[in-house]
């Protein structure tokens, strides 16, 4: 059974049914300027992943990055050897991933939750979804959860970092509760593995107050 959503969560953030999604799309479309493009790409892959980084096969493996943005950190799993699908809807964001890290183990997918309806199943040992969960209502997680579950491998993982604090201005986010979140992964064979609170790595989130969970789970069954 579910999780039911925290008692008064939804009195500052109501559910907006059909358009939560497309109007953050489209807030990411709006600020994809040459500046959010290289602010966003010169991140450090690795120490965004610092938490969870150990958990991460050296062997080559199959990894799909839900939400990929610039293609920052499928490029930084590239690097390594590994083939990547990058699932990235806003159209701006993803060509200019293409033209920044062309690499031939990058596909490019348009694709978006909470039904990815394009990405084939069981066919990753990997799941990445960093930073994209808060802009999901709970209605959509509840959809996206045992979706995503479905893409990954007999003993894959799944990586999620959960947002908590205040969004940018078009980029509406709602609350996330880390154990609604785990209790909702239960049911669909995701097993936790490690749950880790942590400080944001950009200063502007810092002073905004907001902080980040990174959950793993493995496929269990």
């Amino acid at each position: 059974m579910l999780a039911r959503p925290l008692q008064g969560v939804y009195l500052q953030f109501p559910v907006i049914r059909g358009r939560a999604m497309p109007d953050v799309l489209e807030g990411y479309a709006a600020v994809a300027t040459a500046d959010f493009i290289a602010a966003y790409d010169g991140l450090s892959s690795e120490i965004i992943y610092e938490h969870v980084i150990d958990l991460f096969p050296s062997r080559s493996i199959k990894i799909a990055d839900i939400g990929a943005g610039t293609g920052r950190d499928a490029a930084w799993f590239a690097d390594k050897g590994h083939e990547v699908l990058a699932i990235e809807p806003v159209r701006e964001l993803r060509e200019a991933g293409q033209s920044l890290h062309p690499a031939v183990n990058i596909k490019w997918l348009d694709d978006r939750l909470p039904h990815l309806a394009a990405v084939p199943t069981g066919a990753f040992d990997l799941v990445t979804l960093c930073a994209v969960w808060q802009h999901l209502t709970d209605a959509d997680r509840a959809i996206a959860i045992p979706r995503i579950a479905t893409m990954i491998a007999p003993s894959g993982i799944l990586i999620m970092s959960l947002r908590h604090g205040p969004g940018a201005l078009g980029r509406r986010v709602f609350p996330v509760s880390s154990d609604m979140t785990i209790e909702m992964a239960y049911p669909c064979g995701l097993r936790l593995l490690r749950r880790r609170d942590a400080n944001s790595v950009q200063r502007g989130n810092q002073a905004m107050g907001v902080s980040w969970t990174w959950l793993a789970f493995e496929k269990i069954r």
